[in-house]
This record gives C-alpha cells, structure tokens and sequence, in this order.
C-alpha cells in the first residue's frame, strides 16, 4: 500500500507531470506527499563580498518552487504535503532522504534541468533509478 511519497523536483516541465501523478496517487490511496528539492551551494562565489546574497536569493528560489508546488497538490485534494529543502547533489538528497524516511514510494521527473555536466554523466532520475532500494516511479 502506497502511505508516503517521496516527490522530487526541480521546476521543469516532467517535474511537473510527476506532481501531477503524485497527487492523483496521493489522491486514490490517501497518501502523504513529501515535495523535496535539492540545490548546490553557490560554492564558486564564496568570499565575495555578496556571496550571503546571492545564496540567500537561490534559498529563496528554493522555497518558491516547492511552496509553489504544495499549493498546487493541496488544490489538487492531496491532504497531507510537507515540504523539504537540502543543499548537495540532487540524487544524494533524493536517495538519502528516501532511506531514511520510510517512503513507499518515489516519483521523478524523466528529465529535468540538466546542466551539460549531467547531460554528459546522465540524468538525476537514471542515476536514481540505478542506485534507489524504495520503488521508483518516473514520469515522462
């Protein structure tokens, strides 16, 4: 039985389609839905005199995108949302949160906002989906 899910986005197009999926699941078996984005730490402007700033506005960017998508599951009809933010490489957090909170199950969008740097390495979701013990559901 489906009681926890794990939603994992980004902000992209499939990421949406998954929340989509999440919800209408959430819906039918009267799931939790737990939203959770990860970011990287704006390591490269360390020591800048507006480095607080601008990792301030990227957390900033961060609770808008999973605040904006806990609106859109709760108008949907889910009724359980909580949301998560962790700075560190997407599959890592995904992974790592998805071990420790007990989820059912985890839903990712088939192809996000890969940098070249992914592209080249393949996506978040494949590497998910290689290395995730929970079931793993990806949404194109």
């Amino acid at each position: 039985m489906i009681r926890r899910i794990l939603l994992a986005t980004d902000g992209s197009k499939p990421a949406g389609r998954a929340a989509d999926f999440a919800a209408s699941l959430a819906i039918r078996y009267r799931a939790e839905i737990t939203i959770v984005h990860a970011y990287i730490p704006l390591l490269e402007y360390r020591g800048e005199p507006d480095y607080r700033n601008r990792l301030h506005g990227s957390l900033d960017s961060a609770e808008e995108l999973v605040e904006s998508v806990a609106q859109r599951l709760l108008e949907m009809g889910v009724d359980g949302v909580e949301t998560e933010i962790f700075a560190g490489p997407a599959v890592d957090v995904i992974l790592g949160l998805a071990e420790s909170g007990g989820y059912d199950l985890i839903v990712i969008g088939a192809r996000g906002m890969s940098t070249w740097h992914g592209i080249l390495l393949g996506s978040v979701s494949m590497a998910v989906t290689h290395r995730a013990q929970t079931p793993l559901l990806v949404v194109k």
